[in-house]
This record gives C-alpha cells, sequence and structure tokens, in this order.
C-alpha cells in the first residue's frame, strides 16, 4: 500500500504566496486575486484565502475591506518611517556586542560590500543574538522589499559605502561607523520620492 503524505493546504498556500511574494511576483498596488492565485499555486481557494489573510495581519498583504486583498504600495512618507525604523534597528543591534567587538567584526567582515547595505544590517543584527529584533527586522524587510529592489538599481555607489561601514567596524571605530550609517540614511530618505516613482 503507498504511503500518502500527510499534507497541510493553509501551510503550503502560505509558503508559496511569501515565495511569490520575496520573488517580486505581485507589483505594488496590484490587487490579488483569490482565485486565480489559487489556480497558479495549486490550491483550492480557502487555505489560499487563509494565507492572505495571515500575512495582511503581518503587513506584507494589505486587505481592503469588501474590495479583497493588494499588495501594499508605500507612499514616500510610509517609506521614511521604514526607512527611520531600520536605522533605529540597526543603532539598537550595534549596541547588543556586551562581549566586545570580536563578534560585530566578525559578522561585518563576511559581507561583500557588493551585496550592499541591507546584507550588512541584516549582519549587523544577527550578531546582536536578540531574537525579537531580529524577527522585527525582517517583518519591516518583507515591507520595504519593493523599495530596496529600486533602490539597488540605481544606487551605483552602495558598494563603497558598504565597504567604508565594515573597515569602520574592522578599526574599532564604532562612532565613524555611525557617522556613515547616519549619512546613508539620510541619502536614502532624500532619495524616496524617486523610489515611490520607479518601479521594482
Amino acid at each position: 500500500m503507498p504511503v500518502t503524505e500527510a499534507r497541510d493546504p493553509y501551510g503550503a498556500a502560505l509558503g508559496a504566496v511569501r515565495r511569490f511574494a520575496d520573488a517580486g511576483r505581485f507589483n505594488p498596488g496590484e490587487p490579488i486575486v483569490v482565485t486565480e492565485l489559487a489556480a497558479e499555486v495549486g490550491f483550492s481557494a480557502t487555505p489560499v484565502r487563509e494565507a492572505l489573510a495571515c500575512l495582511a495581519g503581518q503587513g506584507l498583504i494589505e486587505r481592503r475591506r469588501g474590495r479583497g486583498y493588494f499588495y501594499p504600495a508605500l507612499t514616500a512618507a510610509e517609506i521614511i518611517d521604514l526607512f527611520e525604523l531600520q536605522h533605529a534597528y540597526v543603532h539598537a543591534a550595534l549596541t547588543l556586542h556586551p562581549r566586545g567587538l570580536a563578534l560585530l567584526r566578525k559578522a561585518v567582515v563576511a559581507v561583500d560590500p557588493h551585496e550592499g547595505s541591507q546584507a550588512l544590517f541584516a549582519a549587523i543584527i544577527a550578531q546582536s543574538s536578540n531574537a525579537a529584533l531580529g524577527a522585527a527586522h525582517q517583518r519591516l524587510l518583507n515591507r520595504l522589499r519593493p523599495v530596496i529592489a529600486a533602490e539597488r538599481a540605481f544606487a551605483d555607489d552602495e558598494a563603497t559605502t558598504v565597504k567604508a561601514m565594515v573597515d569602520a567596524v574592522v578599526a574599532g571605530r564604532i562612532d565613524r561607523l555611525l557617522e556613515h550609517l547616519d549619512a546613508f540614511h539620510d541619502r536614502r530618505c532624500a532619495c524616496t520620492l524617486g523610489l515611490v516613482a520607479r518601479p521594482a
């Protein structure tokens, strides 16, 4: 008798919709038609609807009462708010290295500057070993994903900036790192209108 695998349609649908969002399958502001998405991922509408409701609760998908689900389109003010929050998360992570700079150095030297600022920020936050901070940062990244893609498309000096930040940590100059972080944050906020106008 063949063994049938137990299936979790909700969990599988949730994973599929997350992968679509991560891969940039949805455009900002795009309506998500449950029946079409269900056919595309190969599940019935019920687990897909439940997955969308869960992701709406996490802020990855937007639910508009009476109109259905949409992939969120962020305004310039919302993007700046999220940039401010990420900036605060990185600052918080930098205060969480009580055993000295060794772990922070190890985390940042593993980052290839060409992977960009997000790789560096993720490394800094991960070295803090603060699970709540890591989870909050991941939720923020989910919201910022299309913005980050647009940002990388025209940030020609980002690798140089990331290298300067890494060099500051290696030299033990957290004060210099903070200066670079603040300057980078200011440049990001200044470019926000361009990010809203550009497709990801």
